[in-house]
């Protein structure tokens, strides 16, 4: 059986950020609207990898041995964290800095930035803006293409295989005291790939640190209410459908949902883009 709704942001994930009653907080963007919302009817689209006319969940499938993988981990730290014994092994690391890379690459921002990357390779020069709503709408051929060769054999597996955590790259996780948001490009870098962030639950998130940014060996941390509001800018930032919340927006949130999507006056600045 074809599976016709594929999500690019995985339930097993999205599940942590909703209520009691299955529900999240969303603003949608291409409808300018909040509401709230059953989290398994988010972040997803039909037939999304799919790269022609035949449908064969191809792709589908092999994104599910990864994600798969890596909720089991993120559910093990949820509800292990406070215990004494809680560790994270170097392979569970491993595991979850290969999905972080991979959940960059599915959804269609990121799927849009490889194929740039692989035509434009000697000449490839970063975004220090994110891909916008109308870049994608016309960059449909390009997600196909990728659909396409992430299905070819053992591609996928091969590129994820060569994925290794480098020793100065730091795992971490960071919880917080306020609200944190997530979206359906859930992943944060920053300085040039040398950290990578992904909230997990709404007061805890997840990262990978370079020694250049903090070299500290605690597996624990406390985020700032400074660093989770930049968090949260860089979360609202980098959407193109939907900004997620298990409490509803406050205003400052609200306030910058409105700049970045509605103010044309206004542009992403310090310290997002420097």
């Amino acid at each position: 059986m074809v599976t016709k709704k594929q999500h690019y942001y995985p339930r097993c994930l999205l599940k942590h950020f909703s209520n009691n009653q299955g529900k999240v907080n969303v603003y949608i963007h291409q409808a300018n609207k909040l509401s709230k919302m059953s989290y398994e009817k988010i972040c997803a689209a039909n037939y999304t990898y799919e790269s022609g006319d035949t449908n064969d969940n191809i792709l589908e499938r092999k994104l599910g041995v990864y994600e798969s993988k890596a909720c089991l981990i993120v559910n093990y730290i949820l509800k292990n964290i406070d215990s004494e014994q809680f560790t994270i092994t170097k392979e569970q690391q491993q595991i979850l800095f290969q999905y972080m890379f991979l959940q960059s690459l599915r959804t269609d921002a990121g799927r849009i930035n490889f194929i740039n990357l692989i035509e434009n390779l000697f000449s490839y020069e970063p975004r220090s803006t994110p891909i916008e709503l109308d870049e994608i709408k016309d960059s449909g051929e390009k997600i196909k293409k990728f659909n396409w060769i992430f299905k070819q054999a053992n591609m996928l597996e091969e590129i994820l295989n060569k994925l290794e955590k480098s020793d100065d790259m730091n795992f971490r996780i960071a919880i917080s005291q306020d609200n944190l948001l997530t979206s359906d490009n859930p992943i944060i870098g920053t300085d040039e790939g040398r950290q990578i962030i992904l909230p997990i639950s709404p007061h805890m998130c997840i990262e990978f640190q370079h020694d250049s940014i903090n070299s500290s060996e605690e597996l624990i941390v406390i985020l700032t209410p400074e660093k989770t509001r930049y968090i949260n800018e860089a979360t609202i930032n980098t959407s193109n459908y939907y900004i997620i919340s298990r409490e509803p927006f406050n205003l400052i949130q609200n306030n910058y949902i409105y700049n970045r999507f509605l103010n044309e006056n206004w542009t992403i600045g310090f310290p997002h883009i420097s």
